[in-house]
């Protein structure tokens, strides 16, 4: 299990997100910003139409330096 923030995530808040997967971690990620964040929601999917791999290719690194909890 591995915990990151909403901001770590480029999101915008502190808010504490935990998942057992990088897999797993989107799908939270997704609905955290989907539900708190709607103007970041849209922002990254204009960010996902112009290249599907951006977010992932900058935040994976970081979820792979994260600590197990």
């Amino acid at each position: 299990m591995k915990t990151m923030t909403c901001k770590e995530l480029g999101g915008k808040c502190e808010q504490k997100l935990s998942a057992e997967s990088w897999d797993e971690m989107v799908q939270v990620m997704t609905k955290h910003v989907m539900d708190k964040h709607p103007d970041v929601a849209k922002e990254m999917e204009t960010m996902h139409k112009q290249d599907p791999r951006k977010w992932g290719k900058e935040m994976k690194p970081k979820w792979d330096a994260a600590p197990e909890c």
